[in-house]
């Protein structure tokens, strides 16, 4: 029997909770996604975040939204309803032996989600990055964004490598329907989870920007960070997949005859690098090779300022050595910026017209596309090729929320 879209309670999880940038952003767009997507009487939506923040913007921001906001303490599994029974105050710190009780378990830390989806009688629940070994009585949309510790083992503990397995497959199994933002992806689901791939879906998802007007004037951040007028731009955290290096080796390569100034932003830290050794590499790299006059790191900036380095900056350059679908990138088409990009078949699927590709293991290459490239490149915004790209991806967004809207459904069935 089908499910009327009309009647769904749907449940938006702020996957930014544990301080992932990218992914907060990513389920704003969800969200802001299916609000679009839902017109006349169709489903109610609900965001659910542990930042009151986030709860308060999203409750003025429509009335087809509503915010709710989780508790900072988490809740063991049937917790809340013994003390309501035995008429015990509101948690207010972490019991004896809890941790230990968790880890036994192997309990979802952020267990409160569900019970408050329950609480408010939400009926689908996503985007869910692992559930609980118990039961769940939402229906739940899991979303497996890449599987670079498949393919990149190097990059990550012999303890992390295993729980990504486990709750990758854990996952898998007991969501009701796997989302996955790329064909690229798909077929890495299908070679490491077979048994599931009826499960998969392909949703690739549009930038943020389709539902948000520009600032006016993006030329006040170029100023505010005393840039050059003229600059390439690379938007990534500095993780050592994302291979930042490879940019200053080709930089290197053609820095007597083409000088182009590069600008760096990101979180300069990864939770698999305590010590920041590939940072302070990539800052090494940059002094030895007589760079530091041309290469700009200015770290994690507010987002209305990476929007206006983006628009402004004459090339985008992501060298990274995996990837699912990027949200830089797809921001960068957004605004109709030119993209040279390591070449992955998940770029190549995400934009085919870019214009260049190089192996990221051959800076070589990139500095050959630099040189043949940058005289004839020009400073942006160019504002006729950014308003006719951000048609295009306002019509990529409204395919987008109806594919959501329709998996949704799915789901609830």
């Amino acid at each position: 029997m089908g499910v009327d879209p009309s009647s769904l309670r749907i449940g938006i999880v702020d996957q930014g909770m544990a301080g992932w940038s990218a992914g907060r952003s990513y389920s704003r767009m969800i969200l802001r996604s299916l609000e679009a997507a839902c017109n006349g009487s169709e489903p109610q939506l609900y965001f659910l975040s542990d930042s009151q923040d986030e709860a308060d913007r999203w409750s003025r921001a429509s009335s087809r939204i509503q915010s709710i906001k989780l508790n900072s303490i988490e809740y063991l599994p049937v917790e809340r309803s013994l003390r309501n029974l035995f008429r015990l105050p509101e948690k207010s710190h972490v019991l004896r032996g809890e941790p230990r009780l968790r880890r036994t378990l192997h309990l979802n830390k952020k267990s409160d989600l569900f019970g408050s989806a329950k609480a408010n009688e939400i009926d689908v629940l996503l985007p869910v990055l692992d559930l609980p070994p118990w039961a769940v009585t939402q229906r739940t949309i899991g979303w497996i964004p890449d599987f670079q510790h498949v393919f990149l083992p190097e990059y990550f503990g012999p303890t992390e490598l295993q729980k990504r397995d486990r709750t990758f497959k854990a996952l898998a199994a007991r969501a009701n329907v796997i989302m996955l933002s790329s064909q690229a992806a798909y077929d890495d689901f299908a070679a490491c989870i077979p048994s599931q791939i009826h499960k998969a879906r392909v949703v690739s998802f549009p930038s943020l920007l389709a539902f948000e007007d520009l600032p006016d004037d993006p030329s006040s951040t170029v100023k505010k960070y005393r840039l050059p007028e003229k600059f390439a731009l690379v938007a990534n955290q500095f993780w050592a997949h994302k291979n930042h290096v490879a940019v200053v080796r080709a930089l290197e390569r053609i820095k007597e005859k083409t000088k182009v100034p590069v600008v760096m932003t990101g979180l300069p830290s990864d939770h698999r690098d305590p010590a920041n050794r590939n940072f302070s590499s990539l800052l090494q790299s940059i002094a030895t090779a007589g760079l530091n006059g041309q290469v700009t790191i200015l770290g994690l900036v507010p987002f209305q300022d990476l929007i206006n380095l983006m628009r402004s900056a004459a090339l985008v350059i992501q060298p990274s050595r995996f990837e699912g679908w990027n949200t830089t990138v797809q921001d960068a088409v957004a605004l109709g910026r030119p993209l040279m990009l390591s070449d992955l078949a998940v770029h190549r699927e995400q934009v085919p017209g870019a214009l260049g590709f190089f192996s990221y293991e051959s800076p070589e290459t990139l500095a050959d596309l630099i040189e043949t490239h940058w005289q004839t490149l020009s400073a942006g915004p160019d504002e006729t090729r950014e308003k006719d790209s951000l048609a295009t991806e306002r019509i990529f967004a409204r395919k987008h929320g109806n594919l959501l809207l329709k998996v949704c459904t799915e789901a609830a069935a």
